[in-house]
């Protein structure tokens, strides 16, 4: 895993945001896409951890985790 310039604790605002390819026949059931697109330039959130590969844990809402990469 390289060496991030974020810790822990740190406050970060998510800056992009990639769409995903589902397979064919797929739905975003869970409504995840729409998590990822409402975080854009607006939530800030506190990193909780990193995987390993390097993805921050960041917990935009009480019930929701997600991972996104540096």
């Amino acid at each position: 895993m390289k060496k991030g310039k974020y810790k822990i604790g740190d406050v970060v605002t998510v800056v992009a945001y990639t769409p995903p390819r589902y397979a064919a026949g797929t739905k975003d059931e869970l409504g995840t896409e729409r998590l990822f697109k409402s975080m854009v330039g607006r939530k800030s959130c506190r990193i909780h951890g990193f995987d390993q590969y390097g993805h921050s844990e960041l917990r935009p809402t009480r019930w929701d985790t997600i991972w996104i990469g540096q």
